[in-house]
């Protein structure tokens, strides 16, 4: 049993693995290269996965929690597979609508639903501490080896525009074995943990405990980095940053993010009310000074910095609402899963405004994004800071 325990630990990594996208960059060209499409029908079936994820995001959570993670997880590899499936054989832009959908299941599906099953391996392995440490330093390593894969794309649409989506079916295949594989881990529950809870009912006893003042915190971290990350190559281009170098921010917050991932352990001797002061200043701040930035080099540097700690740090918050916030043992996917919604819900408030301010100035895009982070941080911490331990 502990043999197979623990072969969970490096399965979670290839499940992680296969479950990336890294075809998504050329997906919209080859749209395009369909008949009788055009550009403003990108939007649509963008959309239209955005919103069937967004409706699914605690939905798939709470299912998850109830008919079991690895069940979850099986779903969700056929769902990316039948999402590749129409994107390859695709013809019209139903077939991108309906591959949107599908992989919108397949992400939806995971979201939770993966911290939750490895979160149960090591508490049956008696290793629940080192939860943020191992999560990180796996999604550090698909973080980098994914990156890669995204530089071989000019190789692979050379041969043609559908091969990188094609070459997918294999790693969706390698997912669907790898989900059936995982080991089910035995959790014990205490008196407390009521099976069969209603959603309504765990949504109503997170109110009181710092669920949601600590979820608005770092929903708001998020949804200004999430937003503004799609400007930002085009902010530094504007500044001057030749276009062959234009990728060197993605590889460089892929880096950055490996190197905070593998030292987690590092950044988790700072108290967490600390850590989350810091980063008031530390995320808004980097906006901020890279918006003043005339050297291209030096605003891309900055955003690398900040995206790939971002994402490099995640697990210590994940493990954080693990220990503090979990009400019922038996809803962890559901949990996370509502935590995600929560910065999702920001994201989709901020996305239009800030694509408004955009189009008049990238650099004013910047500073107002991170002047408004800091504001809002600012208010919400002393609120915060009654329930972070």
């Amino acid at each position: 049993m502990q043999k197979k325990l623990k072969a969970n630990i490096w399965k979670y990594f290839l499940n992680n693995l296969t479950n990336r996208r890294s075809y998504l960059p050329i997906l919209s060209i080859y749209f395009l290269s369909l008949p009788n499409t055009v550009a403003h029908q990108i939007g649509i079936y963008t959309g239209i996965g955005w919103l069937v994820g967004f409706l699914l995001e605690i939905p798939s959570g709470y299912l998850s929690d109830i008919i079991g993670h690895k069940k979850t997880l099986v779903l969700a590899k056929f769902s990316m597979l039948f999402s590749t499936l129409f994107f390859v054989f695709s013809n019209s832009i139903l077939f991108f609508i309906l591959g949107s959908i599908f992989m919108a299941f397949g992400f939806a599906f995971t979201s939770g639903t993966d911290g939750a099953f490895l979160h149960n391996t090591l508490v049956s392995l008696k290793r629940e501490k080192d939860y943020a440490n191992i999560k990180g330093k796996i999604s550090a390593k698909v973080s980098l080896i994914s990156a890669g894969m995204i530089l071989l794309l000019p190789i692979l649409t050379k041969i043609s525009l559908t091969m990188p989506i094609k070459a997918y079916l294999i790693f969706d295949i390698i997912g669907i074995v790898v989900a059936f594989s995982l080991f089910s881990p035995t959790v014990e529950y205490s008196a407390k943990d009521e099976k069969g809870e209603k959603l309504l009912s765990q949504l109503k006893r997170f109110k009181g405990t710092g669920f949601y003042t600590t979820s608005l915190f770092l929903g708001i971290i998020g949804a200004f980095i999430l937003v503004i990350s799609p400007f930002k190559e085009l902010f530094v281009e504007s500044l001057g940053l030749p276009i062959v170098y234009i990728g060197s921010i993605m590889a460089l917050s892929r880096l950055i993010w490996f190197i905070v991932g593998h030292n987690l352990s590092i950044i988790k001797k700072i108290q967490i009310k600390k850590l989350l002061f810091y980063e008031i200043f530390f995320f808004s701040g980097l906006i901020i000074i890279s918006s003043q930035s005339k050297n291209p080099y030096l605003a891309g540097i900055l955003i690398a910095i900040m995206i790939g700690y971002y994402f490099g740090r995640s697990p210590i918050f994940d493990e954080y609402y693990l220990n503090n916030f979990l009400i019922n043992k038996r809803y962890k996917a559901t949990m996370l899963s509502t935590k995600q919604l929560i910065s999702k819900l920001l994201s989709s408030g901020l996305v239009l405004a800030t694509g408004i301010v955009m189009t008049i100035s990238f650099n004013l895009g910047f500073l107002i994004s991170g002047i408004s982070m800091l504001i809002m941080l600012l208010i919400i911490y002393p609120f915060l800071k009654k329930y972070i331990k």
